[in-house]
């Protein structure tokens, strides 16, 4: 089909569109728009066609600065941070934008400065340095104060800065029903430091430095970021980030009775959950070597309760649970999709571990037992170390003067009994929570606990370069890293709510960034060379409809200079 004219109100003016549309199995709609403006800028355009000069990326940092200001960041920085704040405020929205783009160091991001359309966007912005973007990343986190153990830290002012943006987002309506808790870490080329850390890689980087980070989402959009030496797991984060959650919840005098807290099975423990159920309700998932009996419930027993994410039945069957010092209600679920995909796993597991380990036997034996017993565990994965029998054999071998010497050959078969339990409890969870069934009715507990893998979908934008990566960290100082981290996590926040924003139209963070990404503007000429009395301007280059309707929804082209 061809193209049409249509007018729109906006604010009171009246705008021309150039649209194109097409037949759909719902009928002609919309695949294409240009916007043309109001009859004096169509006047303009007829009499003076412009000439293009340089065109740049514009539709990601327009809609990052439209989110900065409508969750309070913006004003929040200006605000938490010392005198001369606006300044400072400035240099670190820059770099969560320079971020955003691709991963930058700081002085890359001060030679990205002139080439984004960041010099549009913000017009009475000087261009930074290098040196002044990592100055205002360390007003973050750095008292000025100097101790035994380097610049004085303190979380005061980022403590701040989330719960303003929370009391902002609860304004426009997340009001906060469900809170997600999960840690992660990341590696480092750091030296030793204050958060970088040797210790159990989530990214398999034994041989790097860690920085941990601990995370509380309200639905998809992160509030509360921790940042901690990279040794320490879950287990030892978590009092330290639900202490601030419960501070800043009192702050913002939330009736946190009616909360639900959703935690990964890292953090089981009766201290944690004792702090939890002194302020909220809790819901876990239990480890198979916890209660091993709720794994053994045979499918006779389930009946359907919910479905996953992809539309696939989920079996569940309540029972009762005594652990941790506590009665527990629980919810025992089945989901065949996963069973098969933790049997083909297992399976691999077998394949590769037995005959290497039976290649081994018929190879030359190693003379040193630690040797021996250090290779087979490195191959057999953790989570099957249970179900697997092995360990290490003596042998008297004659050596090649003819003398008897000891050595040491593997030895490893699986565990029947053991490899039965395992069979059993393939796509199945045990799902606990303090809430009776009449407050939460089943298929809520099943969601809450599904909910659980949004913030694991958090950790994952996190670690993409295509998206805001923590990773590389190009910072050195103490009160930098922390400051890195939770700028990237600000930056997620923004993109989240970005989406929760435009959450009719069903776009992943991925897709989102991707079709801003494609929003450009381009400096043209009208009436002549600029040099020669030719009148510059700034538009919006030609759009897909996907792009203009994020255009409309963040009103990016209220952010181009003489667009009104």
């Amino acid at each position: 089909m061809g193209w049409n004219f249509e007018f729109r109100n906006c604010r009171g003016y009246r705008y021309l569109y150039l649209v194109q549309k097409a037949r759909t199995p719902k009928g002609p709609r919309n695949i294409r728009q240009i916007h043309v403006g109001n009859a004096n800028r169509l006047f303009e355009r007829l009499t003076q066609p412009p000439r293009y000069l340089k065109s740049f990326p514009f539709g990601r940092s327009a809609a990052l600065l439209h989110a900065a200001r409508a969750t309070g960041l913006w004003e929040s920085l200006l605000h938490r941070l010392p005198a001369p704040s606006a300044r400072a405020a400035w240099l670190l929205l820059t770099q969560i934008l320079a971020r955003a783009e691709r991963p930058l160091s700081r002085e890359g991001m001060a030679r990205w400065f002139p080439e984004s359309s960041l010099p549009l966007l913000t017009p009475w912005a000087k261009p930074p340095s290098g040196r002044a973007l990592r100055s205002a990343l360390r007003e973050l986190y750095d008292t000025g104060l100097e101790t035994e153990k380097g610049p004085g830290i303190t979380r005061a002012r980022v403590r701040a800065i989330q719960e303003d943006v929370f009391r902002t987002l609860r304004a426009r309506g997340l009001e906060p029903r469900l809170l997600l808790f999960d840690g992660t870490n990341e590696f480092v080329h750091h030296k030793t430091g204050r958060w970088t850390k040797k210790g159990k890689s989530k990214a398999r980087r034994y041989d790097k430095n860690l920085v941990g980070l601990g995370m509380v989402t309200m639905d998809t959009i992160p509030v509360l970021s921790e940042v901690f030496p990279g040794n320490r797991n879950d287990m030892d984060t978590f009092p330290e980030v639900f202490d601030a959650l419960q501070k800043r919840l009192e702050h913002l005098e939330v009736a946190t009775e009616k909360l639900l807290l959703v935690v990964d099975r890292g953090v089981n423990s009766v201290e944690n959950f004792d702090a939890i159920l002194g302020v909220m309700h809790v819901v876990a998932s239990l480890k198979r070597n916890e209660a091993k009996e709720l794994f053994e419930v045979p499918l006779e027993k389930f009946r359907k309760v919910g479905e996953d994410t992809e539309g696939g039945p989920v079996l569940g069957h309540a029972a009762r649970w005594e652990g941790f010092e506590d009665e527990w209600r629980v919810l025992v679920t089945y989901r065949r999709a996963e069973a098969a995909h933790a049997a083909a796993q297992w399976a691999r597991a077998k394949a590769r571990v037995l005959p290497k380990v039976e290649a081994w036997r018929r190879g030359r034996p190693n003379a040193k037992q630690k040797v021996a017993m250090a290779k087979l565990v490195d191959l057999i994965p953790r989570e099957y170390r249970g179900i697997f029998d092995y360990g290490v054999e003596e042998l008297f071998v004659r050596d090649g003067k003819g003398k008897e010497v000891r050595r040491f050959r593997p030895r490893c078969t699986v565990d029947p009994n053991a490899e039965a339990d395992l069979l059993a409890s393939f796509g199945k969870a045990a799902i606990i929570t303090d809430v009776a069934e009449g407050e939460l009715p089943d298929e809520e507990l099943l969601n809450a606990s599904v909910a659980r893998s949004q913030i694991e979908e958090e950790f994952k934008w996190l670690k993409d370069r295509l998206v805001i990566s923590i990773k590389p960290v190009w910072v050195w100082s103490d009160a930098a890293i922390p400051g890195h981290v939770f700028l990237c996590v600000m930056g997620l926040m923004l993109l989240r709510y970005l989406q929760w924003e435009a959450r009719d139209l069903h776009l992943s963070v991925k897709a989102l960034t991707e079709q801003l990404g494609k929003i450009r503007v381009a400096v043209v000429s009208r009436g002549g060379s600029p040099g020669r009395g030719g009148r510059p301007a700034w538009v919006l280059e030609e759009m897909g409809m996907e792009e203009a309707r994020l255009a409309s929804r963040f009103k990016l082209l209220e952010e181009v200079p003489g667009s009104a």
